[in-house]
């Protein structure tokens, strides 16, 4: 199984007065919904949906408790969330105040096992009406 990918004209965003280039983009399937996941999940397992679909919705709790307590949470190789936050910069320490604090971000760090799966992928290029007209 590969990840198909398109190719598509677009500029750069660090100097948009750069000609455009090509670049490969990911053609993205449809989603898996969380019911979805959990149905695979008890079918590949001994657990019926019920109890997957109950042990899933604790892990969310649970995570949204820790990273509200500012803990990062490891889930072993799949990979560490964790919390950053988007803020105002102060000349001095003292000056600062919780309101220049814009938002908080979730983000994830992906574990051994979904970095080595992103390493040994394999791309299948899909044709699009507009390579055909490229094409010599």
């Amino acid at each position: 199984m590969s990840v198909q990918y398109k190719v598509t004209e677009r500029i750069n965003p660090n100097d948009v007065t750069l000609p455009k280039k090509y670049y490969a983009r990911i053609i993205n399937g449809d989603d898996v919904s969380f019911e979805e996941l959990v149905g695979i999940i008890s079918k590949v397992s001994s657990l019926n949906y019920g109890t997957v679909l109950g042990a899933i919705g604790t892990l969310l709790e649970v995570i949204e408790m820790q990273l509200a307590f500012g803990r990062q949470v490891r889930l072993s190789n799949l990979g560490t969330l964790f919390l950053t936050l988007n803020s105002e910069g102060v000349e001095r320490p003292e000056e600062y105040r919780s309101d220049r604090i814009k938002q908080a971000r979730i983000r994830f760090r992906p574990g051994a096992r979904l970095k080595r799966l992103a390493k040994t992928l394999k791309y299948e290029k899909v044709s699009t009406a507009s390579d055909v007209a490229l094409a010599p």
